[in-house]
């Protein structure tokens, strides 16, 4: 049980003023008994000498009645025995006569026997009485004195001390009871000036003092006096407006911290020597997934779970590494933060020590940022270059490959309508027209990312390519497609040749993933795309597209490298179709993503953007041939490309002229207006080496005839000439190698600009 300091000061100051008062007491109770005693002895010697003196002369004559004569003497109340003895210690008479043969005290008559030439007196004291003892001396005459007279007998005179004693009590509790009123009236009044001029003033200081532990900082306590009190609450007054001074500033620092802290785009962890928590600012608590108030006094290692993303072993602790370095560090690469819900991002950071003013360090600060959206741009800008390098290689190519094929396909083209459908020379016409439509299709695969493979866009309707792409792919395979479009998706701006090839590759591969057959689900639906959700993606709308198989799935080792020029897992694969597919997808400004599992299939994600173009929307064009009788140009620097484009067009009854370069073809086209013949359209290559080109001649020829109809043609082109064609004065377009059918179709659509 815990006293008050005034308690207490009281308390030792009573007892204190209790032990004087009794010590005191005792003391005057002793000199009391010593003094009262002092005059017990002197009057019992007095009275013993004076029954003596009395008594002498009768006991000389052997007077009996002699103590009578002396009543006055031994008549009084503290007299208990008096009693007369000869020389002999013979008892003669006695008061009261009762007690005459009372034995006289041994000692006595011992001392008078030894000690009667020294003194003549005797006394003892025994219990509550003192007993005293005189020679009786007999003198005949005045003139004889005590040494020289007659020893005839003895007094003894019994003194009573039961009445002194008990005056003496009665004073002694007199003078207690003063003492303990004065020492209770003592108590009170230095209790009282204690209490106010000594712990009052110290009360209110502690009072202060405690409100100063718990961050109060009360008003100054008053100063009540000029002693060693006054001015310890006058410099404790001081200190206190030194303190809220001082945390006045320290408030407005941590402020002006916290602020900074919040302000900071960077997570920030502050940890002690030890490596516990002590701070988290808002971005590291979004990061980590800990509030700091359940992060602090925690270890780093608990809130800061590092890994390394590719070994997947545990990081070590930076604050291990900076108390034993004394440097500043950072992350190794691909270090990546378990979050307290298990989630994973990508982070790079540094570690410093924090040093006090003796330098020695005294904590750690973690400072590190969310790099999960920018490390995956990283790996999307690589795959970009990887394609970038391989279109270097397949620009090179591209051109004079598709010329050979334009050639070949068109005379097969030819042949086929001139030969009947079946005969053997047909079929094998259309085997090498197949032969050759792969060739296309690996051609396309090429300028997919090279700089000549830009999207010739139109506005479509994705759904209508899908599920073209899905029911010419998987004739006569195991494989059935199954359908989850929503009524409301809007149409897009892509190239239906190229968008085609992205289905018909995810589509060949899932049906190479499901030997034993299966299904694939196309999911099509409308989103829209904020913030970082999708890296590489602007905000806005996009329409989803979902390609899923249940087959063998893809293991992890794999899924980062598929999109990878060349790699394949297959024996006879070339490794182009998924690195073709994510090259359109990206010339189109879209996104692809792959979710595979070994074993549970894989799921293709694309998003491409939402088209809001008030153009009426093209269908995929019926496969007919159209004929006509308008005259055509064409311009070619290719020889082959020019005669069997030329014979193309006479088999479907145009008439045909040729150029091999834009000079000579604005020459032709000007002659024939002059001679009243125009063509009524133009077929111009884009690139002429060497030459004057499309791109140029366009402008010169539509100064000549602003009405003039100009088909493009590119079988490789990085100028953005083919994919906008309409922005350039060109009435249509039409890539290298074409088919019959294809020029068909071009040429009407001129024809009807």
């Amino acid at each position: 049980m815990r006293y008050s300091l005034q308690k207490r000061v009281t308390v030792f100051i009573a007892l204190v003023l209790i032990i004087l008062s009794s010590v005191s007491t005792g003391i005057f109770i002793y000199f009391h008994r010593k003094s009262v005693e002092k005059e017990i002895i002197a009057r019992g010697l007095t009275m013993a000498e004076s029954l003596s003196k009395a008594i002498d002369t009768g006991l000389a004559a052997e007077d009996l009645d002699f103590i009578k004569e002396v009543e006055d003497i031994v008549h009084t109340r503290d007299v208990d025995l008096a009693q007369v003895y000869t020389s002999l210690w013979h008892a003669v008479d006695a008061y009261p006569a009762d007690r005459q043969n009372e034995p006289p005290d041994p000692a006595a008559v011992e001392f008078y026997k030894t000690e009667r030439a020294g003194g003549d007196h005797y006394y003892r004291q025994q219990g509550s009485w003192f007993d005293f003892y005189a020679p009786v001396y007999y003198a005949p005459s005045a003139r004889t004195s005590k040494d020289t007279g007659l020893l005839i007998g003895y007094v003894r005179l019994k003194l009573s001390t039961v009445e002194v004693r008990q005056g003496m009590i009665r004073i002694i509790v007199i003078n207690s009871l003063v003492s303990l009123i004065i020492v209770l009236l003592a108590i009170a009044a230095l209790h009282t000036f204690i209490g106010r001029n000594v712990l009052n003033p110290l009360m209110r200081l502690y009072s202060s003092v405690s409100r100063h532990q718990v961050g109060k900082f009360p008003e100054t306590v008053p100063v009540t006096s000029d002693d060693e009190i006054g001015r310890l609450s006058a410099e404790f007054n001081a200190m206190s407006l030194a303190l809220r001074e001082r945390e006045d500033r320290l408030a407005e620092e941590k402020e002006r911290l916290a602020v900074t802290l919040r302000s900071i785009g960077d997570a920030v962890i502050v940890t002690d020597i030890k490596g516990e928590v002590t701070l988290l600012n808002k971005v590291a608590e979004e990061h980590t997934g800990w509030t700091m108030q359940e992060a602090v006094g925690r270890q780093l290692t608990e809130v800061f779970h590092i890994i390394n993303e590719k070994t997947r072993e545990r990081s070590e602790n930076p604050v291990d590494k900076v108390v034993r370095s004394g440097i500043i560090i950072g992350l190794a690469n691909h270090t990546a933060l378990i979050r307290r819900d298990g989630s994973e991002i990508v982070i790079e950071d540094s570690a410093a020590p924090i040093r006090d003013r003796a330098s020695k360090i005294m904590g750690v600060v973690l400072v590190f940022r969310d790099v999960t959206a920018k490390h995956k741009m990283e790996e999307e800008l690589l795959k970009v270059e990887k394609l970038q390098s391989v279109g270097l290689l397949a620009g090179g190519l591209a051109h004079d490959f598709n010329n050979l094929l334009t050639s070949i396909m068109g005379n097969i083209s030819l042949a086929k309508r001139y030969i009947a459908e079946n005969s053997k020379a047909y079929e094998r016409l259309s085997e090498a027209e197949t032969a050759s439509q792969r060739a296309t299709d690996l051609t396309r695969q090429l300028l997919t990312f090279s700089k000549g493979g830009a999207p010739v866009k139109k506005t479509v309707s994705i759904e209508e390519i899908i599920r073209e792409s899905a029911s010419l792919t998987l004739c006569g395979t195991n494989v059935a497609p199954e359908f989850n479009i929503a009524d409301d998706v809007r149409p897009v701006d892509v190239d239906s040749g190229q968008m085609s090839q992205v289905f018909n590759n995810l589509i060949i591969n899932a049906v190479h993933a499901m030997p034993d057959g299966g299904t694939i689900v196309f999911t099509v639906g409308n989103a829209l795309i904020g913030g970082q959700e999708v890296p590489t993606l602007d905000e806005g709308a996009y329409v989803v597209i979902r390609v899923k198989d249940s087959g063998t799935g893809i293991p992890d080792d794999y899924l980062k490298r598929i999109f990878d020029p060349y790699f394949t897992t297959k024996q006879k694969g070339s490794g182009l179709g998924l690195t073709s597919v994510y090259s359109i997808i990206s010339r189109h400004d879209g996104h692809i993503a792959v979710e595979a599992n070994a074993g549970k299939g894989v799921t293709f994600t694309i998003h491409l953007p939402a088209s809001f173009s008030t153009a009426a929307v093209q269908s995929l064009e019926e496969r007919g041939i159209n004929t006509g009788h308008e005259r055509i140009l064409i311009m070619d620097d290719d020889n082959m490309v020019r005669d069997i484009a030329g014979e193309m067009l006479h088999s479907m009854g145009y008439q045909c002229a040729f150029a091999r370069d834009g000079e000579e073809a604005i020459a032709r086209y000007r002659q024939a207006m002059e001679e009243k013949e125009p063509f009524d359209a133009v077929i111009m290559d884009l690139t002429i080496p060497g030459g004057m080109g499309g791109g140029e001649a366009i402008k010169l020829l539509l100064a000549l005839d602003p009405h003039a109809r100009v088909i493009v043609s590119s079988g490789y082109s990085n100028d953005p000439v083919m994919s906008d064609y309409a922005a350039h004065g060109f009435s249509s377009v039409i890539t290298k190698p074409y088919s019959l059918v294809n020029l068909s179709r071009t040429i009407r659509e001129a024809l009807k600009a």
